[in-house]
């Protein structure tokens, strides 16, 4: 090409190729957009009771008023995962009408005890875990040592909480503050 002559630009729909190179590829429809984001960008998170989606600034969930504050057990072998807010303690064992939310789970663990551990859940966020006053024959363990009977012990974030020696649960807390959980 002689000097000061500038390349023809090509027709449209039609691509420029150069001598020893590969055809350019069309371009292709913008990017597929994004879920929507709530006010201000904010992206709703799933409550842990009945999954409706709750903003970070909400310290309640709209559609079941529960509130933020909860704990996550979850155990690999039998796999099962708890989630527990405040209220009522959430009993853990192999008796049906005691620990009904545990009890199918642990049925054939015979190292669980029916009436193995309670956790309860405070407003403020706090976790404790109680063995009954009359015990378990193979114990509660908080991070491999061994709770007393009939005496709350608290739970924290990170938490490793075992039923006897073979079955145990990583603990999570989300507190009550927005943004948590």
């Amino acid at each position: 090409m002689p000097d000061g002559d500038e390349p023809e630009a090509p027709a449209e729909g039609e691509t420029a190729e150069r001598p020893g190179e590969a055809p350019q590829p069309e371009p292709t429809a913008e990017p597929a957009p994004r879920p929507a984001a709530g006010p201000a960008g904010v992206v709703s998170a799933p409550c842990w009771n009945c999954r409706a989606p709750v903003a970070p600034r909400d310290a309640r969930c709209p559609s079941c008023d529960r509130t933020r504050t909860h704990v996550l057990l979850v155990c690999a072998e039998p796999c099962l995962e708890l989630r527990h807010g405040p209220g009522p303690p959430l009993h853990i064992g192999r008796h049906p009408d005691w620990a009904p939310r545990t009890a199918a789970a642990f049925a054939d663990w015979n190292k669980v005890s029916r009436r193995h551990a309670s956790l309860s859940v405070e407003p403020d966020g706090s976790a404790w875990v109680e063995e009954p006053e009359a015990g378990t024959r193979n114990g509660t363990y908080l991070n491999g040592a061994r709770i007393a009977a009939g005496v709350r012990t608290p739970v924290r974030d990170g938490d490793q909480l075992r039923l006897g020696l073979r079955v145990g649960f990583a603990v999570r807390l989300y507190g009550p503050e927005p943004g948590t959980g």
